[in-house]
């Protein structure tokens, strides 16, 4: 099975040649786990679960999961609105990258869901990050629920964008 990263780059080339993405959202190039079975399990898991937020068929009750888990785990880094910390493009003092926005200002929206999902449970991947591994603390379900809300951030154009990039991304599996 190819590399989620590797498919996802292949996504990036728009219909028009343009660039969907700036090249700094290379850093999730770190997330090279192809060769673990139990995380494409995860993640192929997590890829069902999430087929119904792209479709816009979200339930209350899940966005009010979200939310829950959003706020308890994620807000205190990423903001109570997804606004992120910051200079969050700057790394600190100490060499990390400030936490970035959930929001439209970010680029959690250029990322298709399964990408989303992976980083939620494995963390980003880049060496300068310290977000944490929701993997074993969260279930797949709380996890694709935590990704909803995540989305209600979101203008409809970033929302569209997103699904695009999801959908074109199931499309080569």
């Amino acid at each position: 099975m190819k590399n989620l990263v590797t498919t996802f780059m292949h996504l990036w080339q728009l219909p028009t040649g343009k660039k969907a993405l700036p090249q700094n959202c290379l850093h999730h190039s770190k997330l090279n786990r192809a060769s673990s079975g139990p995380i494409w399990a995860t993640i192929l898991g997590l890829l069902f679960l999430s087929a119904c937020s792209n479709s816009g068929q979200v339930s209350s009750e899940d966005l009010a999961l979200g939310r829950t888990i959003y706020n308890a785990n994620c807000a205190a880094c990423h903001g109570v609105e997804g606004e992120g910390q910051p200079n969050w493009k700057v790394p600190d003092e100490n060499g990390q990258l400030p936490a970035p926005p959930h929001d439209e200002t970010g680029h959690t929206w250029h990322h298709p869901d399964a990408l989303l999902l992976q980083i939620i449970a494995q963390g980003s991947g880049a060496p300068n990050s310290t977000m944490p591994l929701y993997e074993g603390k969260l279930t797949q379900e709380e996890m694709a629920a935590t990704l909803a809300y995540i989305k209600t951030f979101w203008g409809k154009q970033e929302r569209d964008f997103q699904t695009q990039m999801t959908e074109q991304y199931e499309a080569q599996q």
